[in-house]
């Protein structure tokens, strides 16, 4: 009876999160919509920059406070718990406000040195305050989900959804949609994390002021993921300025609107994964690693499976799409669609698989791997954009992202191997 309990809260938890990252991926899929209906492709393409660039610092944020959060979370008591989330949630606003104050400094710098044209200035400030209204709602929403609260989590996400499509839309009928757009995603991030601090705050009051230094205890303790996580956003993103830098913004938008057609996958793939990151870690410690192991790879398989239909289904009416929604045609389009395609299918087998070696610890391991798939990545990318144009941005992608997941793999074989012999060394008794 306890373990049918047990199925049915966990099947609970993660329909939450499914419906929740299904939510957000509709948001990307309404947004870029819009703006690759109503807007020109530049100003869809410096969307997408701006847009790219917030992730590094959720990620970064994320990866650092992460691993000790669902520590202490997890395992801590009442009061230690409680005075570990006051204190961080007290100097991440602290941070916040550095990182807001040097990053406006350093655009105002930019601008008077080099005399941006206005429009390039007002893009340098709604990137920086979409990046750190960001970072804001994304740090309440990762203490709510380490908490294994969604239905918090989907509550807020509607409210963002609703303030930030609404705003993007407002923005196409302007002449800087791209800026506005980014406004947009600021303000509707603020009035969502408001609501997720104050659901969390229901749920678990945390202690004023709280204690002390642990932002930079988190930061030592989760300092190997944040590194993996720069790196992997250098990866994962880089590709997209060196697109704008060796070519033109037009054919980032051509990349980016073909890449929205699947973005559903990736979104749904990173909301099972944050889910996925404290209840790997109760999984390892109560059905051990090979538990663990199993349970991971029956996941990927599932996801796996929705991943093939779901591009089947896509491809197969790829014409219509472009030509009656998108209402757009790129050069290469079919082949920027089916190298999407072998991305995403790739990406979302790596989301899971890797959670063996977070759950264990391995970050230094990962951010190694990180770095060299990121090398390689990108070093393809480079070389082959002089030859085969915006699909050559993309190919460097998917070296990196299949180089990552034979990587995790060999690491997890490696791992299943030395606990084997350790099972096997121990003494028999009688």
């Amino acid at each position: 009876m306890k373990l049918f309990a047990n199925r049915v809260a966990f099947a609970r938890i993660f329909g939450g999160a499914v419906v929740s990252q299904g939510l957000l991926s509709a948001i990307n899929l309404l947004i870029g919509l819009i703006l690759i209906r109503h807007a020109s492709q530049e100003q869809y393409g410096y969307y997408v920059l701006i847009a790219g660039a917030a992730p590094l610092l959720v990620q970064l944020q994320n990866q650092m406070v992460a691993p000790l959060l669902t520590t202490r979370v997890t395992g801590a008591d009442d009061e230690a718990r409680k005075s570990y989330v006051g204190g961080l949630l007290r100097e991440a606003g602290y941070l916040r406000v550095i990182v807001a104050a040097m990053s406006l400094v350093v655009c105002c710098i930019v601008w008077l040195i080099n005399g941006a044209h206005p429009q390039t200035a007002a893009l340098l400030f709604a990137g920086v305050v979409a990046s750190v209204a960001t970072l804001f709602r994304d740090f309440q929403r990762l203490i709510l989900v380490t908490y294994r609260r969604p239905y918090d989590v989907l509550r807020a996400d509607v409210v963002y959804a609703v303030l930030f499509v609404g705003g993007v839309w407002l923005s196409t009928l302007t002449a800087i949609p791209a800026a506005l757009a980014a406004l947009a995603m600021a303000g509707a991030a603020v009035v969502g994390g408001l609501l997720l601090s104050n659901a969390l705050w229901r749920h678990d009051p945390w202690r004023t002021p709280g204690s002390r230094g642990v932002f930079m205890q988190s930061v030592q303790f989760g300092l190997w993921a944040a590194t993996g996580a720069v790196i992997h956003w250098v990866f994962n993103q880089g590709y997209t300025y060196i697109v704008a830098l060796r070519l033109d913004v037009t054919a980032v938008a051509a990349i980016a609107a073909t890449r929205l057609l699947l973005s559903p996958l990736g979104v749904f793939s990173l909301g099972i994964s944050s889910l996925m990151l404290p209840t790997s870690t109760l999984w390892l410690k109560h059905h051990g690693l090979r538990g663990l192991l199993r349970r991971v790879l029956l996941f990927t398989l599932g996801l796996a499976c929705v991943s093939i239909v779901y591009v089947a289904v896509m491809w197969s009416v790829r014409d219509w799409i472009f030509l009656n929604v998108l209402k757009r045609d790129y050069p290469q389009r079919d082949l920027l669609l089916g190298i999407w395609s072998l991305i995403f299918f790739c990406t979302v087998v790596r989301d899971q698989v890797i959670f063996l070696q977070m759950a264990r610890g391995h970050f230094k391991s990962l951010a190694g791997l990180t770095l060299g798939c990121a090398i390689l990545g990108l070093t393809v990318t480079f070389l082959a954009i002089g030859r085969f144009g915006a699909a050559g941005g993309l190919a460097g992608l998917l070296a990196g992202e299949i180089g990552y997941v034979v990587g995790v793999m060999a690491l997890t074989i490696r791992d299943i191997r030395v606990n084997v012999v350790s099972a096997d060394d121990l003494p028999v008794t009688s």
